[in-house]
């Protein structure tokens, strides 16, 4: 038996106003997720800014991702970070006995210790600065890749990089804060030079000269502020940097809040393991060999960027 509800005028009335209370209700809900949630805030103009580096982090990550573990070809003569990188440091993060099975898959056949030779090591070094060979007459690293090996049959002596990313997009260079509310105008772009002096025993890489300019906003001139960086090219690179092209946006600062412009570099930091394998004949005649690794830290681009440098807009 099916029952008909029949609803009068007033009954009609009273559930409009229930249905329009609940909408209002749904919506005051929502503009408190939407402001508790942690996308990119909004400002009231549309200007797109981030208050953390997580917020950064996430938004460089959907466009520009960054491989967990990278390797280059030959030595990283570009991107080397200039401070003492230690063992201890490395191997919290990245244990040699974890890079030597790297090594093969990612740089190849050529560093593979045949079973003939007698084997020594692997000779595992305390610094980045302790980078001397003590087979070769204390012959730098950077010197003896790609060098001939010392042996008539063997191969050009392989070096390269393996590591694992430490730090994602790192911050280069940035405006001055500025307290809201105002506006100001920057003007942002880069040249990348290619390394001319490297030899076929080195990686791939270049120089990045990037400037960023406040005309006539905080800390504001003709001069703005200019830096240097090198980087590195890994195995897995498929877009190499060129060139930006200038361009000058507006930002706007929300009253009460400190705005800047904030550049980062289209590429993560790796920690790991410069590594070479030497095939050495001694004096007497006797053949030896051995793997040696290297503490390092190199700034890689990322793989599929073809720009150095993001700018985002950042509130303290």
């Amino acid at each position: 038996m099916s029952t008909t509800l029949c609803t009068t005028p007033a009954r009609r009335g009273r559930r409009r106003t229930a249905l329009i209370a609940a909408a209002l209700a749904t919506t005051t809900l929502t503009g408190i997720s939407l402001v508790g949630s942690p996308s990119p805030a909004h400002a009231a103009d549309g200007n797109t800014y981030f208050k953390s580096e997580q917020q950064v982090i996430d938004y460089l990550g959907k466009s520009l991702p960054l491989n967990q573990k990278e390797a280059i070809k030959g030595y990283p003569v570009n991107g080397q970070d200039s401070g003492k990188v230690k063992l201890d440091d490395v191997e919290k993060v990245y244990p040699h006995d974890q890079a030597l099975k790297d090594v093969s898959s990612k740089l190849g056949s050529g560093f593979n210790l045949p079973s003939s030779v007698p084997t020594e090591g692997p000779d595992i070094r305390k610094s980045s600065s302790d980078d001397k060979e003590p087979w070769l007459s204390n012959w730098d690293a950077k010197s003896m890749c790609g060098q001939p090996n010392h042996h008539p049959d063997g191969e050009s002596m392989p070096c390269g990089f393996v590591g694992v990313l430490e730090q994602k997009y790192p911050s280069m260079h940035h405006s001055v804060p500025s307290m809201g509310k105002t506006t100001f105008d920057y003007k942002f772009g880069a040249t990348v030079g290619q390394d001319t002096s490297q030899t076929s025993g080195w990686s791939a890489g270049g120089k990045v000269t990037s400037e960023l300019t406040t005309p006539g906003g905080p800390g504001g001139g003709k001069a703005g502020t200019e830096i240097n960086f090198t980087y590195s090219e890994s195995t897995t690179t498929t877009n190499k940097w060129t060139t930006m092209t200038e361009q000058t946006n507006h930002y706007d600062v929300p009253d009460g809040v400190t705005g800047y412009v904030d550049g980062r570099a289209n590429g993560g930091k790796y920690i790991g393991y410069i590594v070479y394998k030497l095939d050495f004949t001694d004096g007497s005649g006797h053949r030896k060999q051995k793997m040696v690794l290297i503490p390092a830290r190199v700034l890689i681009q990322a793989p599929g960027s073809s720009t150095p440098e993001t700018f985002v807009k950042r509130q303290q």
